[in-house]
């Protein structure tokens, strides 16, 4: 995924009750956070207590009750209490999605299952994760390599014949045909012609996509294919919340999934909607914004992310806090700011999580 700003877009999954209404926090107690500390990975709870020691040089985040950690060169999972619950023998692992995590072993990559076992060999080239109930895998044709997609017991579900294939998302996935993208629904058809420089998943409704090649223009395309938001845009992004940030010249807007600004305001820099908030620069410092334009949150910090179930990862100085919709610390800045670890979170939750617009 590509980077657009360190400040912009950590997400941290936490359990919580729903905003619009004064209700009991029912806390989990069983959730981990990923952070960073004297050099090394470990695992924080909700109210910022250590519960994993850091001690790993590498680790990922908590998926479906489990995280990749590195333990002498090779990876394992820990559950959410420690223990080494997939003792680490794997060359590399990802975290789970849908009940599944692809590892590699030697120069190939498989599938295990939540117990540690081997559900789908270890065959491909290269997996991706699944979503929607499919994955994508690369293996060796001819000369070169193809894409196609496996269902949850490792059949084709759609035979490797694509140049590129990425994640299903709302029932469709990009796939690259020679030097174009499409979309083809889970029988394979091609429902979206290839004709796409660039084309991402479709979040809300919508997918960015680029025509004209590398110097042309983005827009956003329904299901059908259609541009029901004109390509006239130099960058974009995904849609989140309901949200997409759009830069024409120099200068960023955020639109609606009509393709009308949401505020009458333009901005220097990209930002991502999350329950209602985003991330903004005012003279170098970060703070927070709701849909109507308004500062609810005065920029003080030096970076921050997106709020995931009322909490948003803050950089004060060089370390990293949390902080609450008021703009309250709730745990204190004395974490390490890693960018590998908001880019995990970013991913996690701006690909694989639904986008719930208020």
């Amino acid at each position: 995924m590509k980077r657009l700003l360190v400040l912009m877009l950590a997400a941290v999954t936490i359990c919580s009750a729903c905003q619009k209404e004064e209700k009991k926090v029912v806390l989990d107690k069983s959730y981990r956070l990923l952070v960073k500390f004297g050099g090394k990975y470990g695992y924080c709870d909700r109210g910022g207590i250590m519960v994993i020691p850091a001690q790993f040089n590498s680790a990922s985040i908590f998926s479906e009750g489990l995280a990749p950690v590195r333990v002498n060169g090779k990876d394992g999972y820990v559950d959410a209490k420690g223990n080494m619950a997939i003792p680490p023998s794997f060359e590399s692992g990802s975290i789970f999605l849908g009940g599944r995590a692809s590892v590699q072993k030697g120069n190939k990559w498989g599938y295990i299952n939540q117990a540690g076992q081997q559900v789908i060999d270890v065959d491909y080239l290269s997996t991706f994760a699944f979503s929607d109930g499919l994955a994508a895998v690369v293996v060796a044709k001819g000369t070169g390599a193809k894409a196609g997609y496996i269902d949850m017991k490792g059949k084709y579900a759609i035979k490797p014949r694509f140049d590129d294939a990425t994640s299903f998302s709302e029932g469709l996935a990009a796939v690259k045909e020679g030097r174009s993208y499409g979309y083809v629904d889970k029988s394979g058809a091609l429902v979206i012609p290839a004709q796409f420089y660039q084309a991402a998943m479709f979040r809300d409704g919508l997918a960015m996509v680029k025509i004209n090649g590398k110097f042309g223009v983005v827009g956003y395309i329904d299901h059908t294919g259609k541009m029901v938001i004109p390509a006239q845009y130099g960058e974009g992004t995904s849609f989140n919340d309901g949200v997409a940030a759009v830069r024409k010249a120099n200068s960023w807007q955020l639109i609606d999934t009509s393709g009308k600004p949401i505020i009458d305001k333009e901005f220097s820099s990209p930002t991502v909607f999350s329950e209602g908030l985003a991330p903004v620069v005012v003279d170098k410092k970060v703070g927070y914004m709701d849909k109507q334009g308004k500062m609810v949150i005065k920029p003080t910090f030096d970076a921050g992310s997106i709020f995931v179930n009322d909490l948003a990862p803050v950089k004060i100085g060089e370390k990293c806090g949390y902080i609450d919709k008021t703009g309250k610390l709730v745990i204190e800045p004395r974490f390490e700011w890693d960018q590998r670890v908001i880019d995990q979170y970013t991913h996690y939750f701006t690909h694989f999580v639904k986008s719930a617009p208020e």
